[in-house]
């Protein structure tokens, strides 16, 4: 009986983000952010001359109803479900593939 070698793992993406050197890298960036923030000039003094009033908002800014919040958040939340769904279910057939394409290796060309 032939033994072939067994087939490679799929290579694994670390999730560095969402471990805890993810979280440290994370905030290092934010701190390190901070200063340099902080070391923009300030404003120029205001002159003594008066400022013209401002002229009033053309439209009033448009206020969604609630029920136009919650369709659009479920809307979200289903495409976001679906989204994942379909992406597992690709993944499933793929590793399906490559199980049956290893064990057809595995037994040889005439099914041993």
């Amino acid at each position: 009986m032939n033994r072939h070698p067994a087939p490679p793992r799929p290579r694994h993406i670390p999730r560095t983000l969402f471990g805890p050197g993810g979280l440290t890298a994370c905030l290092a960036t934010t701190v390190a952010l901070v200063p340099a923030a902080q070391a923009t000039p300030m404003p120029p003094t205001p002159s003594l001359s008066p400022l013209p009033p401002l002229p009033p908002p053309a439209t009033e800014p448009a206020q969604f109803p609630m029920w136009a919040v919650a369709a659009i958040l479920a809307a979200t939340i289903v495409l976001s479900v679906g989204t994942t769904l379909i992406t597992l279910a690709l993944e499933h057939i793929r590793r399906a593939r490559e199980r049956d394409r290893w064990a057809r290796e595995r037994d040889g060309p005439n099914g041993e």
